[in-house]
């Protein structure tokens, strides 16, 4: 009975720290579905900028960096109805950019799907009306669901310190939609990061 006992106590004691972490940690939790998110291209060289569609552009340098970025405003517009069956003429029109980069990128599991949760640092403080726009009408291409980080970013405020300027952002998905989904980017101005199954 001693022996049974002894062996049973090592054995809860030694098992856990073998293990290097807990279930917490463990690809058996439905908590780390996705994994840890990667960043997956460098950042742009300064002076340019990445459109929309993934091309990186020179800045004019006569306009300069800080006024390029009002003309880039329009990289990307969303249009929704207002809902209402009397205004379906009026259409919200959505004008954020990029932001400066995306620094974490977390896949939160919920009883109906998960959420996509996307923390970065916009160029300036004061960016609001912080959005994720799925690239494709919100399917995926070849299992990879893509998403821009986008906010209303003002030019005329102080640049500041980093944790100043840091945003965040979420987006539900449902179980229907992550069916063909195995990985998810989010892109920003300089970067893009990405988790996978």
């Amino acid at each position: 009975m001693r022996f049974s006992l002894v062996a049973l106590l090592v054995a809860i004691l030694v098992l856990p720290a073998c293990g290097g972490g807990s279930m917490r940690e463990s690809r058996l939790n439905p908590a780390n579905w996705f994994g840890r998110s990667t960043s997956v291209e460098t950042p742009t060289e300064p002076g340019t900028v990445r459109t929309a569609d993934g091309r990186v552009e020179e800045v004019n340098p006569l306009i300069g960096e800080r006024r390029q970025s009002k003309m880039i405003q329009s990289n990307r517009r969303v249009h929704r109805n207002s809902g209402s069956i009397f205004d379906r003429k009026k259409t919200e029109v959505y004008e954020g950019t990029r932001i400066d980069q995306v620094t974490d990128l977390d896949i939160e599991r919920t009883s109906t799907g998960a959420i996509v949760r996307a923390t970065g640092v916009s160029s300036r403080q004061g960016a609001f009306d912080v959005r994720l726009i799925a690239l494709g009408d919100g399917k995926p291409v070849d299992g990879v669901l893509s998403y821009e980080f986008l906010a209303l970013q003002p030019i005329n405020t102080a640049v500041g310190p980093e944790h100043t300027r840091r945003i965040q952002v979420a987006q539900p998905l449902s179980n229907v939609q992550l069916e063909e989904v195995r990985t998810i980017r989010v892109i920003a101005r300089h970067n893009t990061r990405q988790t996978s199954r």
